[in-house]
């Protein structure tokens, strides 16, 4: 069978080859136990997986199979209206006039091609950049090739002005030219007179073979997005235009380029109370649960107790469907925001409507430590605790003990090494998941970096059935505990659990563990590993933003970043991992720069690559 090598085949060896020449690459260790037979107290994650598939469905575009070197990506519009039928074919940054009559500019080696029949007679232009950016025009009436000044400058002043309407043509300078000189208005104005019958395709030429996909979707929404993204990338919205942009916002279909958009706004503005509050409106028409998890851990730095806030952002939450992201969402809350007595009890009875009794149960232990000495407050907690089911009676119980704790502890306990030992031993010997997992949350505040005391944890926590006891175990132990290196790559190599059906909760893990960054070399190589076997582009999308915007940021990790970000199937959210990247790329480390580069041609959106190449300029 002869060898085929795809473009993405070469990258990912040209990616790997990076790594090795930035550190010493170290194999991962085979795990050493099978998993066991999960039984009992099995959480239904059906709902998640269908979110999964939801997601898998809506961002897989089609992409040519093959790739050489020398690919030459195009972006193709044909429409068969009766009133202006056209054939449009060009590829990179074209630049128009103000009255959108001629084209003054193409990025190098660009090109645009129009060729439009009236009443039997056949014109075609091919207008195309050299490598300086110097233009050259090719004008034919039939197979005639004729002089361009003057006829067929004359005849592009005549269509392109329909062609502009009907396609992406030029958007970058459209949307810049409009919004600077009329305003919004004009800029929102020219999306709706988009139509929506274009068919767009997407070919790649490969010698004399041509592989060719094609994307039926609408035009019109398709080339809304993109103006939208040249709208909100590429200019600084006026403080006036903020609130109608998140608007519009609302309305896209596309999740991965809606979520991207509302982050893109919460980070680069500063943000007033009514601005805020459309965030949230636009943040509530997300479809999945993560998209809306990712939007809202940003946006717990910028929470506040004004009315319109408290109550946007916790009917979001009460609408979200899965419990974990719901968690997840809140711990993140309490842990980087001092909220008032109204948001707690307001947070209180959102935790209250959780569907699981043992994620309400472990945010309720996660909330302790931040509690207020407010009665009203307290009242709300235990109303919430009342309303648990009396089967979950051990953690209920657990939760009593740990209030009882709290109010007498004057400092944080820790025993000897035997007494630890002895405590994860009787663990051992208990079946049920809501014990067990008692104990390890007690022996988390007792746990000590000892060689012996991390066998014998990891052993009992290995033990447990259920997934959403093991990540909140996790979680907890990692919020008490700093972890040295051989505690840090078991709690890696026991994610390999979560990441294949609970990768929300594998995701909440990691994004602790990037908060003790640095680890080792071979620490790194685990977590890595870990995002390279996700599936879900929002969770590896924040997993990468959350390593990029950490402390210990260096060249090798932005290696590994690249690497990972081959992961993720959405252009806007591979491009604004890579956006935010960029800023760490050396220029002069040739390979580093070259695999940046290489993955920011293989973009599939014309839009994106150039506003990730943009970066490095």
């Amino acid at each position: 069978m002869r060898a085929i090598f795809t473009h993405r085949t070469q990258l990912s060896v040209a990616v790997l080859l990076a790594v090795f020449l930035s550190s010493v690459f170290q194999t991962a260790m085979a795990d050493d136990n099978k998993h066991k037979n999960r039984k009992a107290e099995r959480v239904n994650y059906d709902e998640m997986r269908a979110e999964y598939r939801k997601v898998r469905e809506e961002v897989r575009e089609a992409v040519a199979e093959f790739r050489a070197a020398d690919y030459r990506k195009e972006v193709k519009i044909s429409t068969a209206s009766s009133d202006f039928p056209f054939d449009l074919k060009y590829k990179g940054v074209i630049e128009l006039s103000e009255d959108n009559k001629m084209i003054t500019g193409i990025s190098a080696n660009g090109f645009v091609e129009i060729n439009k029949t009236a009443f039997g007679n056949n014109r075609r232009l091919f207008i195309h950049a050299d490598d300086k950016g110097t233009i050259t025009y090719e004008y034919y009436v039939g197979k005639t090739e004729t002089a361009f000044d003057p006829e067929g400058k004359k005849w592009l002043a005549e269509v392109l002005p329909d062609i502009v309407k009907r396609s992406d043509l030029g958007v970058e300078s459209r949307v810049r030219q409009l919004y600077s000189k009329k305003g919004l208005r004009a800029v929102l104005d020219a999306m709706e007179d988009l139509p929506s019958s274009s068919t767009y395709s997407y070919s790649s030429e490969w010698n004399v073979f041509t592989i060719k996909t094609s994307s039926y979707k609408s035009g019109s929404s398709a080339s809304k997005n993109t103006f939208l993204k040249t709208l909100v990338f590429d200019n600084q919205l006026k403080n006036q235009d903020i609130v109608p942009v998140l608007n519009e916002i609302e309305e896209v279909r596309s999740n991965s380029t809606k979520g991207t958009l509302i982050r893109h706004i919460l980070e680069n503005y500063k943000l007033n109370t009514e601005q805020l509050a459309a965030v949230l409106d636009a943040t509530s028409t997300h479809d999945y649960n993560t998209e809306r998890g990712s939007t809202l851990r940003i946006f717990n730095k910028f929470y506040t107790d004004e009315f319109a806030i408290r109550k946007g952002y916790f009917d979001i939450i009460e609408e979200m469907e899965i419990n974990s992201e719901k968690g997840n969402v809140l711990k993140h809350l309490v842990k980087n925001k001092k909220l008032s007595n109204d948001s707690w009890v307001s947070m209180l009875h959102a935790i209250d409507d959780f569907s699981s009794e043992r994620e309400k149960g472990a945010l309720m232990l996660y909330l302790i430590p931040y509690l207020p000495k407010d009665e009203v407050v307290m009242d709300a907690f235990r109303d919430v605790l009342d309303d648990m089911s009396d089967s979950y009676y051990i953690l209920k119980g657990e939760i009593t003990t740990a209030l009882l704790d709290a109010a007498l502890e004057s400092g944080k306990r820790k025993s000897d090494k035997s007494t630890l030992l002895n405590y994860l031993e009787t663990a051992r010997g208990i079946s049920s998941n809501s014990q067990r997992g008692l104990i390890l949350r007690k022996a988390n505040r007792l746990f000590i970096n000892d060689e012996e005391v991390v066998d014998a944890y990891f052993e009992t926590l290995n033990g447990l059935d259920s997934e959403m006891e093991m990540y909140n175990v996790l979680l907890d132990l990692l919020n008490k505990n700093k972890l040295e290196e051989a505690a840090m790559y078991r709690l890696l190599r026991t994610l390999d659990r979560l990441v294949g059906d609970f990768q929300h909760g594998a995701g909440a893990v990691m994004r602790q563990v990037v908060a003790q960054f640095p680890l080792s070399e071979t620490n790194y190589n685990q977590f890595f590993r870990l995002v390279n076997r996700m599936d879900q582009n929002s969770t590896i999308e924040e997993l990468l933003r959350y390593v990029i915007d950490s402390p210990a940021m260096n060249e090798t990790l932005a290696a590994k970043v690249i690497e990972c970000t081959q992961q993720i199937d959405v252009d806007v959210e591979k491009a604004a991992v890579l956006v935010r990247l960029s800023p760490h790329v050396n220029n002069k480390n040739s390979s580093t720069a070259y695999i940046f580069k290489s993955m920011a041609k293989d973009l599939e959106s014309e839009y994106e690559k150039n506003r990730v190449l943009r970066t490095l300029s």
